[in-house]
């Protein structure tokens, strides 16, 4: 105490209190009651921690699907810049046909001209594949967090045994059933619903208790050094506290008010969350369906074309056609593969979508 007060009496003075202060205090709170707050509050935590792991989820199930799609993209640029290096083999061997018929005087220099236009049209869709598997590396390698300059060898091919959900009805109840981010929705409306509980508690009884030990010694300068545990003057007290609020100008009914709008609302975005899952998963599905389709439609389209190229080269070999019905063959076959890899690929995306959309997709 840097500076004491002094009292006068009669001419005299007085100091009150010494030199040293020394106080030692150790307290002890529980809450024995208070009105279900603690109980709703610890829910609410646990409800939280949930909450965070389900978007955790819905993050991570994005990332896995991006990949997915970057990884399928690749494939499908590996098939189709396959589909059309063969289409460009197909018309240098055509030239090459036609060159020998122009040598045995048996086709026209017409027909020569004409092959080697095709040849040359044959390659620009070359080099755009080629440009277009590149770009389709470059993007898998930065999902995957891969240096551009790193070389990449994509494995696999476009084939699945998978054939997803059998009905429209499971696929619905799978996706509102297992969704990370419908779980995050269901979270959030049981917080809000524990947030009620925890606001209304603030108008009911709360009960706790509390204890306290106290040490406290006074002495001037000169005994700071001599002062013992026993110079020390020591009190304990325990305390039963009851708080019970009798007006608060309806403070707590109003927040109670806006916590029931607050659930009310969750409620609502549960509900609306629902039935744009219901959409999504329904649009996936359909999607799935479809490439399904599609492939078995363009599979048989492939065959027909090749056929189609086989007989037009016979044909025009035995000078029973013309080499313009080669071409057109040609085209039907180069069109036909790269229908027949595009709804391969449509349909490993479709698969991936689906379980992404009905919170299954994994790295699997």
């Amino acid at each position: 105490n840097w500076s004491l007060p002094e009292l006068n009496f009669g001419g005299q003075k007085f100091r009150l209190g010494t030199d040293n202060s020394m106080n030692i205090n150790l307290s002890f709170s529980q809450a024995l009651y208070s009105g279900g707050k603690l109980r709703a509050g610890l829910k609410l935590a646990s409800y939280f921690q949930e909450q965070m792991d389900a978007n955790l989820e819905v993050i991570r199930q994005n990332v896995t699907l991006a990949v997915h799609q970057a990884y399928y993209g690749v494939l499908l640029a590996q098939a189709i810049l396959s589909v059309n290096e063969a289409s460009y083999d197909r018309s240098v061997s055509q030239l090459d046909q036609v060159n020998k018929f122009h040598g045995a005087g048996t086709v026209s220099l017409y027909d020569v001209l004409r092959a080697k236009v095709q040849v040359a049209n044959s390659k620009p869709p070359v080099i755009q594949a080629k440009n277009r598997l590149a770009v389709s590396e470059a993007r898998l390698k930065s999902l995957i967090g891969m240096d551009q300059t790193s070389l990449v060898i994509i494995a696999g091919d476009l084939l699945f045994q998978n054939t997803g959900p059998t009905s429209l009805a499971s696929a619905l109840r799978r996706a509102v059933q297992q969704r990370p981010d419908m779980l995050a929705a269901r979270l959030q409306t049981d917080m809000a619903d524990r947030n009620i509980a925890v606001v209304r508690s603030d108008g009911r009884l709360n009960l706790s208790l509390s204890a306290g030990y106290q040490m406290q010694a006074q002495v001037n300068d000169g005994q700071v050094t001599g002062l013992g545990f026993n110079d020390f003057n020591r009190s304990l007290n325990t305390q039963l506290n009851v708080r019970f609020p009798i007006f608060d100008g309806r403070q707590n009914s109003s927040r109670v008010h806006q916590a029931d709008a607050d659930y009310e609302l969750a409620r609502f975005n549960e509900s609306r969350l629902k039935r744009q899952i219901e959409v999504d998963a329904t649009e996936a599905y359909l999607n799935v369906q479809e490439a399904k389709e599609r492939m078995a439609a363009e599979l048989v389209a492939v065959d027909l074309a090749e056929r189609g190229l086989a007989i037009a080269q016979v044909q025009y070999k035995s000078g029973m056609s013309t080499q313009l019905e080669v071409i057109d063959a040609q085209l039907a076959l180069t069109q036909a593969q790269t229908n027949h890899v595009t709804a391969k690929h449509d349909y490993a995306v479709a698969l991936v979508t689906l379980q992404n959309v009905q919170g299954i997709l994994g790295i699997e």
